[in-house]
């Protein structure tokens, strides 16, 4: 079977470090005999004047943008689409028709039997429109910022969520918590729903087989303690409920240092930032490459994730993966994860008091909490195992596949 993945985010050469879980995805997929070809979408450059153009630094600026390569024997090609770029652009047709384009340009052979598409928008509604143009079947699966940040953002998200998910064979979730969102925003939807966790690689994600050399590998000192956060530096990651809980947990455990490791810090994370005492030792290390995160994950001491929103949080899965004690929020699919006292601490949304109690928790038993990390480790290992999860999207993408029909046109989501 011939899969064609659907996505904004993959680690393309400009952006390497993007949709590294959806890669992972992608080559379990193969492992279990899907043939995958992914479609990476992105704006297309502007339209220069012809004499700016004729300008070196310019043609060099953007011929970096134009790749088609194999990424460890997956075929990428990137997808370019117009924007019109004024405010409430509805982007969905611009992105289906490059990849109608994209896909009708092959021979017939050559062409994916199935689409599948991360988040059910805009990828979703994308691969809805091209796929009933080309009589394709389209699988698409929710991972949380369709559900939640996006719909208050933009003006065209709700409708054509409500469009994808009763319209498309597939629908999919990436945790219990976003299928029962879905019926809620949009009543009579969740039935259709089905879950596919993304899954974490227990063996990629390892403890450290020698803690000292993992920890001098980073820079960390022997002596200090380290808890680390992972992700965007922004509200809905809980950012200003972090400092605000470590602002006061350090004043009394001066061996503790918090290490941000991620960028993109918006407004209310950088007044929060701002805010931090001096002495209160917050490091900013900035987004690294998957490779270092996971030299981190092996050195540190806990793993913090605040979050006010999440579908899945792919960074918590992981540092359970490693066996850290992991303190999150009980929102989402967080509590899919996390059993609080069994395998690591389930804090409230948004308290920030609640947040350091379970910081000084962690710092006062380092037995148990370590226990609660051996605990979280085998979580993984025996509830989210990336294979299986591979197999189980592979049987729903083989169902559509084999129960394909021609369709017919579409018009966009405000047609009835």
């Amino acid at each position: 079977m011939k899969a064609g993945i659907l996505t904004p985010s993959y680690p393309v050469p400009d952006t390497p470090a993007a949709g590294v879980f959806i890669h992972r995805q992608v080559l379990e997929l193969v492992r279990s005999g899907v043939d995958c070809m992914v479609f990476c979408y992105r704006p297309a450059p502007p339209r220069f004047p012809l004499w700016l153009v004729r300008r070196s630094w310019i043609r060099y600026r953007w011929s970096r943008r134009a790749w088609n390569r194999e990424l460890e024997g997956v075929p990428v090609f990137e997808l370019s689409y117009r924007r019109e770029r004024r405010p409430g652009e509805d982007v969905v047709p611009a992105i289906a028709a490059a990849l109608e384009t994209e896909i009708a340009r092959r021979e017939p052979a050559t062409r994916p039997e199935v689409l599948y598409a991360q988040w059910l928008w805009p990828s979703g509604a994308a691969a809805m429109i091209a796929g009933k143009r080309l009589g394709i079947p389209v699988a698409a699966i929710a991972r949380g910022g369709d559900l939640h940040a996006w719909m208050d953002r933009d003006p065209h998200c709700g409708e054509w969520l409500a469009r994808v998910l009763e319209e498309i064979e597939c629908p999919l979730a990436n945790c219990r918590h976003l299928r029962d969102r879905a019926e809620v925003l949009f009543p009579g939807t969740g039935a259709r729903i089905s879950v596919v966790y993304n899954g974490c690689s227990a063996t990629d994600f390892r403890p450290a087989a020698d803690r000292g050399a993992a920890r001098r590998l980073v820079g960390y000192r022997e002596h200090e303690k380290i808890a680390l956060f992972c992700g965007n530096l922004i509200e809905r990651k809980g950012i200003p409920e972090l400092l605000e809980a470590w602002s006061g947990f350090a004043a009394s455990h001066p061996l503790w240092r918090l290490v941000l490791l991620g960028g993109n810090a918006d407004a209310a994370s950088r007044l929060a930032l701002s805010k931090v005492p001096s002495n209160a030792r917050v490091h900013r290390a900035g987004p690294v490459p998957p490779e270092v995160v996971l030299r981190h994950l092996q050195a540190c001491d806990a793993f913090l994730q605040p979050s006010r929103a999440e579908g899945l949080a792919n960074a918590t899965m992981e540092a359970m993966a490693v066996g850290l004690p992991v303190v999150t929020t009980d929102v989402c699919g967080q509590k899919e994860l996390v059993a609080h006292g069994r395998n690591g601490w389930l804090v409230p949304s948004r308290d920030a008091a609640a947040l350091k109690a379970a910081l000084a928790s962690v710092a006062a038993d380092e037995a148990e909490a370590w226990r609660r990390g051996r605990g979280a480790r085998r979580t993984i290992l025996e509830s989210f195992h990336p294979g299986r999860e591979a197999e189980r999207l592979r049987s729903h993408l083989e169902r559509i596949a084999s129960g394909r029909t021609p369709r017919g046109g579409f018009s966009g989501p405000s047609a009835q």
